[in-house]
Parts: C-alpha cells; structure tokens; sequence
C-alpha cells in the first residue's frame, strides 16, 4: 500500500523511523515526483529525500498504516 504523507518536521521523521523499525515488514519512501526511493528503516536514507514536498510511504504493514492515521487524527485534534 501507498500513503501520501507531508512531513512537517524533524520529529516526525524519527517518529515514522521509530514505527518502521517496530515493524518486520519492510517499510520504503519515495518522492512523489521522482525516482529515489530510502528506507525508512535507515537513518542514513531518510536524508536521501527532499521533505519540503509530501513523500509516499510504501509498505504492507497495516500496524505501522493504523500508527499513522492515529499521528494523522492527533494532528488535526492538537490545531483546533
């Protein structure tokens, strides 16, 4: 599965690291208009992106899907 997903800082990018790492399965990011594809997994590929555009997150795992809607609904409960 594919999510399309805007990070908005650097906490957010450990904090998808920290989830990827919780999961067995593998867990990729890749820039919405090009070819370069990180692991989410590496610290070290999650600079190979450019994150002032939203980024797809490519993975099976429906765990680390779900953590990612939760961080999604807190967001939007934390702006109101």
């Amino acid at each position: 599965m594919t999510v399309v997903r805007k990070f908005r800082n650097a906490e957010e990018l450990r904090c998808l690291r920290r989830m990827a790492c919780s999961v067995p399965e593998e867990v990729m990011l890749r820039e919405t208009e090009g070819d370069v594809l990180a692991d989410a997994k590496s610290l070290i590929g999650l600079f190979a992106l450019d994150y002032s555009r939203p980024v797809c997150i490519v993975t099976d795992s429906q765990e680390l899907l779900s953590q990612l809607d939760y961080l999604d609904e807190e967001a939007r409960c934390a702006s109101f």
